[in-house]
């Protein structure tokens, strides 16, 4: 009966079905288009028109590469006939080291929320990125990079007890984060990796959700074998761990409790495996629906800004999946092909769906639940500098050993700490004083709107081959990755010809381009 009401309530708690037909990128796309299709007619909504190649080659850069496009990719795209060039683009991203890059910063702000609570755990943070671009870069299946993180081997030295981690590539920043303890780790792994927010069952039954308090322990006792950070400090040991252990007392209880899995299933111990062992083999299962279905639900809310199940981490009874079925879709192909994201990138990004245009045409899609227009979401930290940077022309100096290490001294360390964002949503960012000022008047944005410093800015001047309205509509593909409506360039070509110096004029305007919201969004 649970589950019957579970499936109704689009959170399904049962196995996938045995007999999934593994689907191509064609066929699954099509698929996501036609159940949207029937969810729109049914709840009479008009679908936005298809986006722009202007509008859709930015979005996708952002999504993909972390960054706006350079004009000349812009130029390149607008400039192709073909008729499946937004796939081709699809692919060509997918191979470059800009969406390895990116994709290594999401799955660290999605595996490591906690990341940038104190400067410690910042510290931890240069393994762990180091370790998730190789997995990217090399193409490891998702089941098998979680499997990989779940087993680790968490060495630990030194008087605090903390694992050296600062320069090694590792996933073990996700276990120093969470300080060892058993219930910082079940929390962390039932929301990153299942969808459940276990956690508010720690101290006593979940108060809107069917998750009992000793499930909670339960779960927590795969992780019973660690000695918490806090412990071997203070008894000036390393931090070690009982492969063995796989029990736990409930705090304030005098109650111990084994180790099972999320709805109370016992483990198979008959083999020598450990605990983590055992836990990871279950996570990361074909039959596992609770893994799958999360991993989906993730990567379409990368791509669409919110998941099918918002938030992303909150697969429960009192919050139903949007549309269950196409959840279910990309989840069962996820598992057909292996746990291949990329699959799942490229199936998300052929729809309809994703390709829509973010401009409202009828007041039915105004309801982010209907995916019935692109969201439009403000870019990230990452996204915002390195867009700028591109924009700008300004060269980035990475450090060769590990790419991940940035001072707080360069501009990028300091540009990326002002606009840290803690908020959940990519939909509901918002700008500070400090974070508005610094883009008007700070420092760097100043420096790469000058004609001294930019190399945009410089080249467009100094080209004598380039018409005062050639120089315009570079400067809008520069920042905005489109040309100038009628009206702007009319506008803007007017108060350039009219000043003494073309070239301050244009870099006034580059300015106002760079300090719109239009730069700031993705749409």
């Amino acid at each position: 009966m649970l589950k019957l009401v579970a499936l109704l309530m689009g959170v399904c708690v049962c196995q996938p079905p045995q007999s999934v037909v593994r689907l191509s990128v064609a066929e699954a796309a099509a698929e996501v288009d036609r159940l949207f299709e029937r969810s729109w007619q049914s709840a009479g909504v008009q679908p936005a028109e298809r986006s722009s190649d202007e509008e859709f080659v930015r979005r996708l850069y952002l999504d993909l590469a972390g960054r706006i496009p350079a004009v000349s990719e812009v130029r390149q795209f607008l400039g192709d006939d073909r008729p499946d060039k937004r796939y081709e683009l699809v692919d060509s991203l997918l191979d470059s080291p800009a969406f390895v890059r990116h994709f290594t910063i999401l799955w660290r702000n999605a595996l490591l929320p906690e990341a940038f609570n104190d400067l410690s755990s910042r510290q931890l943070l240069p393994g762990f990125e180091a370790w998730l671009w190789t997995q990217f870069s090399s193409g490891v299946p998702y089941d098998r990079m979680v499997r990989d993180l779940l087993t680790v081997r968490v060495d630990a030295g030194g008087a605090d007890g903390v694992p050296a981690l600062r320069t090694a590539s590792s996933p073990a920043a996700f276990y120093a984060i969470r300080e060892l303890r058993p219930e910082n780790l079940a929390a962390g792994t039932s929301r990153a990796f299942l969808g459940v927010r276990l956690d508010c069952a720690q101290c006593h039954d979940h108060p809107f959700d069917r998750w009992k308090q000793g499930q909670f322990w339960s779960l927590a006792a795969f992780y019973s074998g660690f000695t918490p950070l806090d412990q071997a400090v203070r008894m000036q040991s390393a931090a070690g761990e009982r492969r063995d252990s796989r029990t736990i007392s409930i705090p304030d209880k005098g109650q111990t409790v084994e180790a099972a899995f999320l709805e109370g299933e016992s483990p198979d111990w008959s083999s020598p495996r450990s605990a983590r062992e055992v836990l990871a083999d279950w996570v990361t299962s074909a039959k596992n629906p609770w893994f799958s279905r999360m991993a989906a639900n993730r990567v379409w809310a990368l791509f669409m800004g919110q998941g099918i199940v918002h938030p992303v981490d909150d697969f429960s009874e009192n919050n139903p999946a949007s549309h269950p079925e196409v959840l279910q879709l990309l989840a069962d192909q996820l598992v057909a092909h292996e746990f291949d994201l990329k699959f799942l990138v490229r199936t998300i990004t052929a729809t309809r769906v994703y390709q829509l245009s973010s401009r409202q045409t009828d007041v039915s899609q105004s309801d982010p639940l209907h995916f019935a227009r692109a969201a439009v979401r403000g870019l990230t930290p990452e996204q915002l500098f390195d867009s700028l940077a591109e924009a700008t022309g300004y060269y980035q100096p990475y450090r060769s050993d590990n790419p991940f290490v940035i001072s707080a001294e360069t501009p990028r360390g300091t540009f990326l700490e002002l606009f840290r964002d803690e908020g959940d949503s990519p939909l509901q960012k918002e700008t500070t004083i400090l974070q508005a000022l610094a883009m008007m008047n700070g420092e760097f944005v100043d420096a790469a709107t000058s004609l001294e410093n930019s190399q945009t800015l410089g080249g467009l001047v100094e080209f004598p081959l380039m018409t005062d309205e050639e120089r315009l509509e570079t400067l809008f593909l520069a920042a905005l990755s489109r040309r100038p409506l009628q009206s702007e360039r009319v506008a803007m070509l007017q108060y350039v010809q009219q000043s003494e110096a073309a070239g301050v004029a244009l870099a006034d305007v580059f300015w106002a381009l760079l300090n719109s919201s239009e730069f700031m969004l993705n749409h």
